[in-house]
Parts: structure tokens; sequence; C-alpha cells
């Protein structure tokens, strides 16, 4: 062999996740959005009813006048100054959203925890017993 051949080496293949994360991750991405809407559109007449909401956040988006000149802007305007309380339930949608995922992200660690590979494999050294000492000056 000479000095610039190249050597070819074997690829071993990477172990594949199991199903159930992949599935798990399924769940995460696309479920819970359509849960979090649901939720949502659930939880506003409360809402409303209870008087608490700022007025800023009630009633529909105003557009400034040239977005209704511009020709692809018109129609989104248009289709978005309908949706009533609009500000309202992209915030409840966005709080439901982050306290979902936080309980399904806990349900996923305490899963794992239980069920999953161990912390150190053979060829990790064992944890270290040595206690340093203070700093001193």
């Amino acid at each position: 062999m000479g000095r610039y051949s190249k050597t070819q080496y074997e690829r071993k293949d990477k172990p594949q996740a199991n199903p159930l994360w992949r599935g798990f991750g399924c769940i995460v991405m696309v479920a819970l959005p359509l849960i979090t809407f649901g939720l949502t559109v659930l939880s506003m007449a409360p809402l409303l009813a209870s008087g608490l909401m700022p007025m800023q956040l009630l009633g529909q988006v105003n557009f400034p006048a040239w977005v209704f000149n511009v020709r692809g802007l018109s129609d989104v305007a248009i289709f978005i100054g309908g949706i009533d309380n609009l500000w309202l339930g992209i915030i409840v949608f966005f709080i439901i959203l982050l306290l979902l995922i936080g309980v399904s992200s806990l349900i996923y660690v305490s899963v794992l925890q239980v069920i999953g590979p161990p912390r150190y494999s053979e060829k990790d050294a064992p944890p270290s017993t040595h206690k340093a000492k203070p700093y001193r000056r």
C-alpha cells in the first residue's frame, strides 16, 4: 500500500431509537398543539365571563390603512381582523402549551429514568470520592 492510499473502514450501524420514544416525540410535536388549541377554545368563554381580562387583549385586531392596499396582505388582514379576542387567544394558547409541554417532559423524564439505560456503562470510570479542601489564601 502506498502512502496516499485510502483504507476502507467498516461502518457500524448506530442503534435505532425505540419506536416508543419516537411515538412520544410525535405526540409532543403534533398532538399537544392540537390539544392546546381545543383547551384554549374551551377556556375562552370562562375567561371572558370573569371580566378580569384587560381591555387591550379583547376585541378585534386593527391594521393600518396601507395593509388593505396590498393585494395579498388585504385578504390576510381581513381574515385575521375578523377573529374576536385574537391576542387573548394567542396568550392563553401559549400558556397552556407551556404547561402541557412541562407536564409531558416530566412524564418523559420519569419514565426514562425508570426503564432507560443505566447512567454509567462499563467503560465509565467510577465517580470520584475525593473531597477538595476549602480554598484558603
